[in-house]
């Protein structure tokens, strides 16, 4: 398989997880996932936004919120 394939096949996985977070929701793992899968894409601006998102959903949940801190620092997110 050649990198461009893998890429397209990486980039696939990734928006099928963003799908499935948008429209049947998921734990702050998976999002942690999702934001750490745009990191590795280095697409930051995609982990931002799904950083910011989580945050609005899982920010009175301290343990959820260390999950996906980790995650945003991991994808550049944070510093």
């Amino acid at each position: 398989m050649s990198k461009s394939e893998q890429d397209e096949m990486i980039a696939g996985m990734v928006a099928q997880l963003s799908d499935r977070l948008a429209n049947e929701g998921g734990t702050a793992t998976d999002w942690a996932r999702l934001i750490s899968s745009y990191g590795v894409l280095d697409d930051t601006d995609a982990a931002r936004a799904v950083w910011v998102e989580a945050r609005d959903v899982f920010g009175a949940d301290e343990a959820a919120m260390q999950v996906l801190t980790e995650a945003a620092r991991s994808a550049g997110v944070l510093e």
